[in-house]
């Protein structure tokens, strides 16, 4: 309340100051929760527009402290739609108990206008059935490509070695003493699956492949050693005996 006074003041103007953390929690828990859901769902399509040619991230994830393991409960676990573009959720459905993300996947798809927009799944929904419900609403999907399905992984892995990419992109990184470098390269699917492969797989256009190398530089590794020295030793013996740096280096 604190930090949104201007935008609660503009909304519901407060008598008597702005209210505690218990009179929100009391007045959120008794909204209908279906209810909240879409009013927030219409004012986050408000905020974000069409979400045509923009990225939409579905992902599950549990929730911290809703129900504690304690008590007996498994977790309450949720897929959301995230448009990457704004960061903000747009979309959220509630898996339930006895079930996984697999179920509830098809079902936010069907509440979100995904018309042109780019639907990316990671590997829990990389199925035909999903990529059929993304073209039938006149999505594009983006899907991880995993080794148990059939001829597709091998035809892959061909094309990118008998086929030039039509576009190759680069990018490093470091953080954490980690130096992370990825490779992405793009090639047509026409050019690398068969047919009647292609035929099998709506709305396949394109097959894109990243390579990634991770190198933790000698300063990190030095830090995780798990001597009884002090990080200030272990760098003085670093610098003038070789043989110790070799050794986790080696």
């Amino acid at each position: 309340g604190n930090t949104r006074e201007r935008f609660l003041k503009e909304m519901i103007p407060p008598a008597n100051g702005i209210p505690s953390h218990d009179t929100f929690n009391r007045v959120l828990s008794s909204l209908e929760p279906d209810l909240l859901r879409e009013c927030l769902k219409n004012h986050g399509r408000d905020l974000i527009g069409l979400l045509s040619e923009k990225q939409i991230c579905l992902d599950g994830r549990k929730l911290r402290g809703v129900s504690p393991g304690s008590r007996g409960n498994t977790g309450l676990y949720t897929v959301n739609a995230r448009v990457a573009e704004n960061r903000l959720c747009t979309g959220q459905k509630k898996v339930e108990d006895k079930s996984n993300g697999i179920t509830a996947i098809p079902c936010l798809i069907e509440e979100l206008d995904i018309e042109d927009a780019a639907v990316s799944i990671d590997a829990v929904g990389c199925q035909r059935d999903m990529a059929g419900r993304i073209v039938e609403k006149k999505g594009h999907y983006l899907l991880a490509l995993k080794q148990n399905q059939p001829d597709l992984p091998d035809d892959a892995s061909c094309g990118f070695r008998a086929c030039p990419p039509e576009s190759i992109c680069e990018e490093w990184e470091y953080d954490h003493g980690r130096y992370e470098t990825r490779k992405c390269s793009i090639i047509s699917a026409k050019d690398a699956v068969p047919e009647e492969n292609m035929n099998s797989r709506l709305g396949l256009r394109t097959l894109v492949k990243v390579e990634a190398s991770r190198r933790k530089l000698a300063l990190q590794i030095i830090k995780e050693q798990t001597d009884k020295l002090s990080l200030k030793k272990r760098r003085l013996n670093a610098a003038y005996n070789i043989e110790y740096l070799k050794k986790p280096i080696t």
